[in-house]
C-alpha cells in the first residue's frame, strides 16, 4: 500500500506516505521548506499513535525542499492504515502550519505527563564526540528500552535549537542503543563542546 496526502495548494506542502515491510513500515514526509523539530513533532504523532521510530534520515534540497525517511513499527501490534495514516498527516500539518505546540498536542491526547517523565536509569550511557573527518556532532546513548523515549530526546535538542540530521536505534535484550549526527540550526556546524556539549548533556541527564 502507498497512500499519499497533499495540504491545500495555498499553503506550504505536506505530503505523506508509506511502504509497509516485513515487519516496519517506511513512513515519508516531504515539506515544501525546511524547519527546526521536524523530528520533534512526528516523534510526538507517532508516539500518540503507538508507534516507535527506529531509524531516521533527512534529506534537504539546495531549494530548501525537505523530505525526511523514517522506519517505525507498532509497540501494540498495529497497522498503518489508510485511516491512520491521514490522521498523522492531520496531526502533523496542525503542528507544521497551524501553530499547535507539541505540549499542547499531547495533553490533548491525554499523552501530557511524557513531558515531565524520569526514566531513571542509572546504567544509561551518553556519550558525545565532534569527529575531526565529520561535519556532524555525534551523539551515541545507550539505556533500557523505554517506550516514548525519543520523543524526550527530541524535545531536548528542539529546545536547545540542535537540527536532527540521522538517527538510527539498535535494541537487544530490553537495551537500545540510539546514535544520532548533529548541528547546530543557527550555524549549520558541529556543536561547540565548550558550551553545548553541557547543556546538553544536563537536560537528557535530568530524565535519563
Amino acid at each position: 500500500m502507498t497512500v499519499s496526502t497533499m495540504s491545500e495548494t495555498k499553503k506550504p506542502i505536506l505530503h505523506v506516505s508509506c511502504v509497509p515491510r516485513k515487519d516496519t513500515t517506511l513512513l515519508k514526509i516531504s515539506l515544501s521548506q525546511d524547519d527546526l523539530g521536524i523530528l520533534f513533532r512526528v516523534t510526538s504523532v507517532l508516539y500518540n499513535h503507538g508507534w516507535d521510530i527506529l531509524e531516521a534520515v533527512a534529506e534537504t534540497s539546495h531549494e530548501g525542499h525537505v523530505q525526511d525517511l523514517f522506519v517505525i513499527r507498532s509497540w501494540i501490534g498495529g497497522e498503518m492504515s489508510e485511516t491512520l495514516l491521514s490522521q498523522i498527516r492531520r496531526d502533523l500539518y496542525s503542528m507544521f502550519y497551524e501553530g499547535k505546540s507539541v505540549e499542547e498536542y499531547l495533553r490533548e491526547n491525554g499523552k501530557g505527563d511524557v513531558l515531565a517523565r524520569k526514566v531513571r536509569d542509572p546504567e544509561a550511557s551518553l556519550k558525545l564526540y565532534n569527529p575531526i573527518s565529520s561535519d556532524f556532532t555525534v551523539m551515541d546513548l545507550r539505556m533500557k528500552d523505554t517506550t516514548g523515549i525519543l520523543f524526550q530526546i527530541t524535545e531536548a535538542l528542539f529546545h536547545l535549537g540542535i537540527d536532527i540530521i540521522s538517527f538510527t536505534a539498535n535494541s537487544s535484550d530490553g537495551k537500545i542503543r540510539d546514535s544520532f549526527l548533529l548541528r547546530t540550526s543557527l550555524t549549520g556546524e558541529k556543536l561547540d563542546e565548550k558550551t553545548l556539549f553541557p547543556l546538553l548533556r544536563s537536560r537528557l541527564e535530568s530524565f535519563l
